[in-house]
């Protein structure tokens, strides 16, 4: 039992797969696919998957030559195991602002879902602004979702279109700003 305690929690690549695995319970992944949507070079994967499997979390099979990797549901801390990583954020607010700040004039920035622990939400990420750069974007959206081991939700919208969508009462914008939520950023005068 202490041998598996042992090998858990060692690294952030570790955690990371943690996260991918434990959020795509159903998913099977080639090693060369782990690596690519966690953001971790080929040779910490194969380490780290390796560690995985040897103490059962993650089972394996092989098919055509190639073998996939999955979570095993009936590892002796898979509840646990999820109860954690999903209680803890996949990174820190203070990360998330400071990357949004840099894509372009961001006036608002609200975070939920996956970030706060809250599977009532729409979308994770909420940036309002002008100016915005998209491929900067996809850049900052890619890492975010390889730290989370999942898709992360975002809207982006002007602030005249924020604006005119929160004053006619848009349900999709109501339910955003009415579900769990956490404000980083707010430079909304009279909204």
């Amino acid at each position: 039992m202490s041998e598996v305690l042992e090998k858990l929690f060692r690294s952030k690549a570790e955690i990371k797969f943690l996260r991918l695995f434990l959020n795509n319970p159903d998913e099977e992944y080639l090693l060369t696919e782990a690596s690519q949507k966690s953001k971790i070079n080929l040779a910490t994967s194969r380490k780290e998957i390796n560690n995985l499997a040897k103490i059962k979390f993650l089972l394996s099979r092989k098919k055509v030559g190639k073998i996939y990797y999955r979570v095993n549901h009936d590892f002796i801390f898979y509840d646990e195991l999820k109860k954690i990583i999903f209680k803890t954020s996949p990174t820190s607010s203070d990360k998330i602002k400071t990357q949004v700040l840099k894509l372009g004039q961001v006036r608002f920035l609200l975070i939920s879902g996956v970030f706060i622990n809250s599977e009532k939400s729409k979308v994770d990420i909420m940036i309002v602004g002008e100016h915005l750069n998209k491929s900067k974007l996809k850049t900052f959206l890619s890492i975010i979702e390889a730290e989370a081991g999942k898709g992360v939700n975002y809207v982006c919208m002007s602030t005249d279109e924020f604006r005119y969508r929160k004053g006619m009462f848009d349900k999709f914008v109501i339910n955003i700003l009415e579900s769990p939520h956490k404000i980083l950023v707010d430079r909304m005068k009279g909204v």
